[in-house]
């Protein structure tokens, strides 16, 4: 599993930041203080509703929470809204990639 989830946020992390669909996503994250090479996305879902949900970690191993609505092209960094979950246990027992992307990170496997 483990290597599945490596795969995936190694997939994840690329797209978010060379895939020219995803140009909307970096614009908000860098509004937000993001810097894009300090950051792994570890989870990405949509749902039937135009919402859109992600987890993002930090090389200081900052966890944050992601959503916004993608309603009627609204992708502006007002629906965009965070979530700081690093302290958060029961936040983070949700996302086993967490755990994963922190070892990467450590490992210099990621965002080194």
């Amino acid at each position: 599993m483990n290597e599945l989830c490596k795969q995936e946020i190694l997939e994840l992390t690329e797209l978010l930041r060379y895939d020219e669909e995803w140009e909307d996503l970096r614009d908000i994250l860098t509004k937000k203080g993001f810097a894009l090479s300090q950051i792994a996305l570890v989870s990405f879902m949509e749902d039937e509703e135009e919402n859109e949900y992600g987890v993002i970690v930090t090389k200081d191993m900052r966890v944050t929470e992601y959503s916004r609505s993608t309603q009627n092209g609204n992708n502006n960094v007002d629906s965009f809204k965070i979530k700081d979950i690093t302290t958060a246990k029961d936040e983070i027992d949700k996302y086993p990639q967490i755990d994963v992307a922190i070892n990467m990170i450590k490992n210099q496997e990621i965002l080194s």
